[in-house]
């Protein structure tokens, strides 16, 4: 029914926002591209992404193949790298993410790093973060000034620990946005209050509560404690992942504190909206951390601007949006 190469193709066309650009990445004519994908869609007698949208908007069925090819292709690539590399030139970069919303759009400039350098291979080490209590618990300070995690080489996160030696390269400011259903009425303001949150269920990511961004950097900085335990969220309702808590907020089942490029690289035709968080607006940097000693620094060097530059495209989109 489909090819490794049509995940691909979608993959990359998630990521780059458009055919045109997708192309480019692919290296091939905007209508060999386009032409796989009509080829595609006839294949599977589905519509998999809304065209003259920008950027792209996946259909659910389009979902489906994305999810699909989030899970299969880095094993694929691990495989591949694994037979053709012999063991001692082998290089293997274990990467960690400590931000849940970062997989979708690192997955495919990882994937292309990985075909510039057949020698390097890429681990995803997500269990180092996911599950645990805190993230000092996941990623621990350096003891005597030696890193506690030694085997993760480059760790993505959207928050500095102080004082832990090691380096934190910014890969780009983001805007954090409360997700609602489009016929939701809560204000005509462009902008969510602590008391508009009381209204609603949370839907977030299996997260301890302290740890998520609407408590950490809105409700409990509420300098009025008692205001601020007024205004949480009705109920909490943990879910598993990006695409299944925004198609909840579509049927109105809660509201989300979501990136707003995430947002907008999942939404389906808008059905959804976005407000800020409070007048001023939530904001965050995402970081890559890593060792300044570490044995692979000129892999990381040369990996880290290919993700400021898929971050840049990011945002580029969403200022457009």
């Amino acid at each position: 029914m489909f090819e490794i190469k049509h995940l691909k193709t979608l993959v990359t066309l998630s990521n780059t926002g458009n055919i045109r650009k997708a192309a480019d990445a692919l290296f091939v004519s905007q209508s060999a591209l386009s032409h796989q994908l009509k080829d595609l869609e006839q294949r599977l007698n589905t519509q998999l992404f809304i065209r003259n949208t920008s950027p792209v908007q996946f259909t659910d069925k389009g979902q489906v193949l994305l999810t699909l090819a989030g899970n299969i292709l880095p094993k694929i690539s691990a495989a591949l790298n694994e037979l053709k590399a012999e063991k001692n030139t082998t290089t293997h970069l274990n990467l960690a993410i400590a931000c849940h919303a970062c997989f979708q759009w690192l997955l495919p400039i990882t994937e292309q790093f990985s075909q510039q350098y057949p020698e390097l291979k890429l681990n995803f080490m997500e269990q180092n973060f996911f599950g645990k209590t805190s993230l000092e618990q996941a990623f621990p300070k350096p003891i005597n000034n030696k890193p506690a995690d030694d085997d993760v080489d480059i760790l993505f996160i959207d928050e500095k620990i102080e004082n832990d030696n090691y380096v934190y390269q910014a890969l780009g400011t983001y805007e954090v946005v409360a997700v609602l259903a489009k016929e939701s009425e809560t204000t005509t303001q462009p902008f969510l209050s602590a008391a508009d949150f009381s209204q609603y269920t949370l839907l977030t990511y299996p997260v301890k509560i302290e740890e998520l961004d609407l408590f950490k950097l809105f409700l409990n900085k509420n300098p009025n404690q008692e205001a601020s335990n007024k205004y949480k969220p009705k109920a909490i309702k943990q879910v598993a992942n990006s695409h299944m808590i925004l198609q909840m907020v579509a049927a109105n089942m809660g509201i989300a504190v979501l990136p707003k490029w995430l947002v907008n690289s999942l939404s389906k035709q808008s059905m959804v909206q976005t407000k800020r968080i409070g007048e001023a607006g939530i904001y965050k940097t995402l970081y890559a951390r890593y060792q300044a000693q570490s044995p692979h620094i000129e892999i990381i060097e040369q990996l880290i601007p290919q993700t400021i530059s898929a971050f840049e495209r990011l945002n580029k989109a969403e200022i457009t949006e």
